[in-house]
């Protein structure tokens, strides 16, 4: 048993887990850094205008993941896998070229949509000119996208590591600067801006050192010269289906933000909200690592065809995630007000209720950890996408009649509005993650789905031989 135990934490997988794991840690509590320090310096109505403001730009932003994200990590952690130089150097030219251009489109796209939106969803004008302005953070956000998508492809998990971690920390730094001058919400807007573009550039330097110790990777130049010329479209077909999934996920999370804000004169319900499905999404640091390392390791099992071993990492990840789940929500439990009074003062009683309440969806979404990778690398993205836009319409539906019973009924209508949205978007998520889960073990028991292209594109042939376990 010893011998199995440190054959496992030797392993690359462990090694690329612990390293994921330091940066979520140091991203984590520099995010909640961020959030102590939006809602003391703006107030409980400014951090709920700020949570309108993000939440729209959320919503546009979808549009640059699409054909990117999750599905470039899965071709070209397959490619390598399976020895594939050609292939792999495709997927990363296609990367640069898609992050340029979508980044720049969803920056028109938004700022032209931004006053529009924000008196269809939420009938707030005042909120449009900051989400025009926010906009920017998209084309400034492209370089960050190619070296985070290109170092997660590569399995290169510790400077993958450290990158990440770079947003958060200088995110606080300008935010933090914003709120002492007194800038007042513009600050922080433009701080995000900001913040974001160094990261990006950044994104240069990192990949002219992965060229240099890559072989497989062309030089900058080259690769720009190969990123006009690469094929796009049947690739951004496959790899918007495959991604659309991942952006539905995004919908259902922002939707109470948008059914608070309608609903409400006031934004400190959404503020309330807001915070709290944060705070509740911090506690998931305990096993965050190994869920940001799945979709890599697995489309790499994959590519290799060690197919067993992928069923067999995926039943334990189900089991593990689970346990840890409840092991984390048992004991943060009874320490949510405290710790809640001792960040953000006022408001500590409404925000731990409220999560207090998504607890729920935290635990499931623990048992559902292996979901997505698995729905990515079979490709099965398109029947995931059609289970949750079919439980739209009833999901807000819910959402809307738990919001108005929670003002109509409670004694303080803010919290009875935010209570009321926490618990239906729990219940909604939950349904959607527990019928995921269930087919998604239906498909680990068919060798026809691990092995074939998943029905998005053509199967091809893959004849790479098995390679010896990491």
């Amino acid at each position: 048993m010893a011998e199995r135990i440190r054959r496992l934490l030797s392993g690359r997988f462990a090694r690329d887990t612990m390293a994921t794991q330091v940066s979520l840690a140091v991203s984590t509590l520099f995010t909640l850094g961020t959030s102590v320090v939006l809602w003391r310096g703006l107030g409980q109505e400014g951090y709920g205008r700020y949570a309108l403001v993000f939440a729209l730009f959320g919503l546009v932003n979808i549009l640059g993941d699409l054909g990117l994200g999750r599905a470039s990590v899965s071709r070209m952690a397959k490619a390598r896998g399976a020895g594939d130089r050609a292939a792999y150097v495709e997927q990363v030219a296609y990367l640069l070229k898609m992050a340029l251009v979508i980044s720049a489109a969803v920056t028109v796209l938004g700022a032209a949509l931004a006053p529009a939106l924000s008196r269809l969803v939420y009938a707030k004008p005042e909120i449009g000119p900051y989400t025009r302005v926010l906009f920017l953070a998209s084309v400034a956000g492209a370089g960050r996208t190619f070296g985070v998508t290109l170092l997660a492809g590569m399995r290169r998990m510790k400077t993958l590591a450290v990158y990440e971690a770079l947003l958060p920390v200088l995110r606080l730094a300008a935010v933090g600067g914003a709120i002492v001058a007194d800038l007042g919400l513009w600050g922080v807007v433009w701080a995000q801006i900001g913040a974001t573009l160094v990261v990006s550039l950044a994104a240069g330097v990192l990949y002219r050192s992965l060229a240099r110790s890559d072989e497989a990777l062309p030089g900058l130049g080259e690769l720009t010269r190969l990123a006009v010329r690469v094929p796009w479209r049947s690739t951004f077909k496959v790899g918007a289906l495959l991604t659309l999934d991942r952006q539905l996920v995004k919908v259902i999370d922002l939707v109470p933000i948008f059914v608070l804000g309608r609903l409400s004169d006031s934004t400190v319900p959404a503020g309330y909200f807001n915070l709290a499905r944060n705070v509740v999404r911090h506690l998931g640091l305990g096993f965050s690592g190994a869920a940001k390392n799945l979709l890599p390791f697995f489309a790499e099992l994959r590519g290799k065809r060690q197919i067993e071993r992928l069923r067999r990492n995926y039943r334990r990840t189900v089991v593990g995630g689970g346990a840890a789940a409840l092991v984390i929500a048992a004991c943060c439990l009874p320490l949510l007000r405290p710790v809640l009074s001792l960040l953000y003062g006022d408001g500590r009683a409404v925000l731990a209720a409220v999560a207090a309440v998504l607890l729920a969806r935290f635990v499931v979404d623990g048992f559902c950890l292996g979901v997505e990778p698995l729905i990515v690398i079979t490709e099965r993205a398109w029947w995931a996408a059609k289970l949750k836009m079919a439980s739209l319409v009833p999901g807000v539906g819910l959402l809307v009649g738990a919001t108005l019973l929670g003002r109509e009924w409670a004694s303080d209508p803010l919290l009875g509005m935010a209570l009321g949205a926490a618990g239906a978007s729990a219940a909604w998520w939950m349904a959607v993650s527990l019928v995921q889960l269930a087919g998604t073990f239906r498909s680990i028991g068919s060798p026809g789905v691990l092995l074939s292209e998943g029905g998005a594109e053509p199967a091809a042939a893959d004849v790479s031989q098995a390679a010896p376990d990491d």
